[in-house]
């Protein structure tokens, strides 16, 4: 952290020789450890998530950079007449399916691998993020909303489901978390004007901030006009 607070750079690389995710290309071991950790998190706020936002009026959801669909799974068991598509890189995707069936939603996931600075799946009515954006500059976040404005129909909706910095100085989860952040990969927790300015830089509307009983949001945007 201390090499992080100094130069403002992520620390992983200067540590491990390769910042994170290209060390987890690397490294596949422990990029299924993540995983794992991924979805033994997301276990932990999915409930809160599904019981909080209303997904019944979406026909397709896709989840992007979704793991091994864990979140997914719960949105989907929670409103059957939804389909997911189920968006993440080849190692990560290529590892999803025994979740999915054990979840018991397989046959109504699609599993697509990309990458999400290039390209997402297109003409879904939503599109969902957790823990994604925080982990990207403004910058690359900005490419990354961009990809999905590109994908999306002029009906859809963005979900991105992060913690909101409040204002003032006390204490809150979303600043130790910020802190991580910095430290690997290097990228930022915002408050609610940070994710306004930033979905309008990508074409995009803030319509509201959904609080849940946890310390994660959703933001919903929509195409602005």
């Amino acid at each position: 952290m201390l090499y992080s607070v100094q130069t403002g750079k992520p620390a992983w690389g200067y540590v491990h020789g390769a910042e994170v995710f290209d060390y987890f290309a690397a490294n596949p071991e422990q990029s299924e450890i993540f995983n794992r950790a991924m979805t033994d998190g997301s276990a932990g706020t999915a409930p809160v998530i599904v019981e909080s936002y209303d997904f019944s009026g979406f026909n397709t959801l896709v989840d992007i950079a979704g793991g091994h669909g864990y979140l997914l799974s719960q949105v989907l068991k929670a409103n059957p007449n939804t389909r997911g598509i189920l968006f993440d890189v080849p190692p990560v995707i290529a590892g999803a399916g025994a979740l999915l069936e054990k979840e018991g939603v397989a046959g109504r996931v699609e599993k697509v691998s990309g990458d999400f600075f290039a390209s997402v799946p297109q003409s879904a009515d939503a599109y969902m993020m957790k823990h994604i954006i925080h982990d990207w500059d403004d910058e690359r976040s900005t490419k990354i909303l961009q990809c999905i404005h590109a994908a999306m129909p002029d009906h859809g909706k963005v979900l991105i489901i992060e913690t909101i910095v409040p204002a003032g100085s006390q204490p809150h989860y979303s600043k130790l978390l910020d802190l991580e952040m910095l430290v690997s990969p290097g990228g930022i927790e915002r408050t609610a004007e940070e994710y306004s300015d930033l979905l309008r830089a990508a074409g995009f509307r803030l319509t509201r901030i959904v609080a849940t009983p946890s310390p994660y949001s959703i933001i919903e945007a929509v195409k602005a006009s």
